[in-house]
């Protein structure tokens, strides 16, 4: 549901026309940022396109109290680090710290997105949102929700919550969502990235993220107590003191032959980093491995099934509990399911409940107004995954490889600006 609105849903999806977020954010300083020339770009043209994407936003309950940002023109793209502090020294000159500097690129181009992201999230420490200059001159309203819907995310706002009882395990008992996937190159001497989210509210709403460089080709996650240390310490500390007696988590990226390992390694890292935060503290943990590479199909004579369809029989593993989860409507063609294994389950969920929680989960991812294949939490760690490549942006063969020192800084971890630490920036 959204603020004092409850969306009606129709094969996975609803509508925001007439509706507003459940949490709106403020954006009182920001800076418009175009790359390129005024003939490219036109003023008027420009203003055109904010005026109606602040109309947009406000129409979605999203408060905006700048509504005629500064414009700067960058011409020469050489020093990408300069213009970006430009724009964002321009949007503080009413007093407020810059929330986010608004790119407009003129094409679609891989590398300057990237040095944008990477100055923005290593050098300058801002929000960026990039929008491309045909979709200026359009302006179209479905696009311009999206472009809000994720400005929104980025500031501290969300779109829409579910119901109470459809959180089964999380409306009753504090618990903390974790989800994590190693993402891998054959780029740059073969290393890896490894991203983990854990939940920073008790609705699972919010989430942070830590990026850690890995070496090459190696699936679990080292140095997963030290991130688990931090992640309860932030739980606790938005949560107004909570402690999660349940841990979720869940894994995605992991085959057969790993399988094992991971669960080893990775459970008793996640012990041990409660055991950091205090000796006597050991909350329930479940594990879940995702698994999106597989053939298995379902469909009716009709088409394809409907969002929420399981299978949890006939073409499982025998060896554990597993279920396919059909949580989207796909557009074209067969819909494809994730499969699911449970390797570990403290929390002694019944069957039904675990795979009510992981459907509704879907729903929760807040950029788009329909459900998505996995928990929302895995498209966050895949993205993460993403960003920190862009945060990296030089050869991995030329980073100092990480140290195992756990009580200090961590050299492993992939830097981020102070400013953007707990954001959301990844969205």
């Amino acid at each position: 549901h959204t603020a004092k609105t409850t969306a009606e849903m129709h094969e996975g999806r609803w509508e925001m026309a007439g509706k507003r977020v459940v949490e709106s954010s403020q954006l009182r300083s920001w800076s418009v940022l175009v790359f390129g020339h005024q003939m490219g770009m036109p003023p008027a043209l420009l203003r055109t396109f904010i005026n109606q994407y602040v109309k947009i936003c406000v129409e979605l309950g999203i408060d905006i109290q700048q509504t005629s940002p500064p414009v700067k023109y960058a011409t020469a793209w050489n020093d990408i680090e300069k213009v970006m502090a430009e724009a964002k020294q321009l949007s503080e000159s009413h007093g407020d710290r810059s929330q986010l500097v608004l790119c407009i690129l003129p094409f679609n181009s891989v590398s300057l997105y990237g040095e944008i992201k990477r100055v923005a999230m290593t050098v300058v420490g801002v929000q960026t949102q990039c929008v491309q200059s045909s979709n200026v001159r359009s302006h179209n309203p479905k696009l311009l929700t999206s472009i809000a819907l994720k400005m929104n995310v980025k500031l501290g706002g969300f779109t829409a919550d579910l119901h109470t009882d459809d959180l089964p395990g999380l409306s009753q008992i504090p618990t903390m969502i974790l989800s994590a996937d190693v993402n891998h190159t054959t780029e740059a001497g073969g290393m890896s990235v490894a991203a983990i989210l854990s939940s920073t509210d008790a609705q699972a709403r919010r989430f942070a993220g830590t990026v850690l460089q890995h070496p090459q080709r190696m699936e679990y996650i080292e140095n997963f107590d030290t991130i688990i240390r931090q992640s309860l310490r932030l739980f606790h500390q938005s949560t107004g003191g909570l402690k999660p007696q349940r841990i979720i988590y869940y894994r995605d990226g992991v085959n057969d032959a790993q399988m094992q390992a991971v669960k080893q390694i990775e459970l008793a890292a996640i012990y041990r980093g409660c055991q950091l935060v205090d000796p006597e503290y050991r909350p329930l943990v479940t594990l879940v491995l995702i698994r999106k590479r597989h053939h298995s199909r379902f469909f009716l004579d009709r088409g394809n099934c409907e969002p929420g369809t399981c299978v949890s029989g006939g073409v499982v593993s025998p060896a554990v509990f597993s279920f396919y989860l059909l949580a989207h409507r796909s557009p074209f063609g067969v819909s494809k399911p994730a499969y699911y294994l449970v390797l570990h389950d403290d929390c002694r969920f019944d069957a039904e409940e675990l795979k009510r929680l992981t459907y509704n989960l879907s729903y929760m991812y807040p950029i788009v107004t329909r459900s998505v294949t996995m928990p929302a939490s895995l498209y966050y760690a895949h993205r993460l995954t993403g960003k920190g490549r862009l945060q990296l942006n030089r050869a991995f063969n030329t980073l100092p490889y990480f140290m195992k020192t756990p009580d200090k800084e961590l050299p492993f971890l992939v830097p981020v600006h102070e400013a953007l630490r707990d954001t959301m920036y990844f969205m």
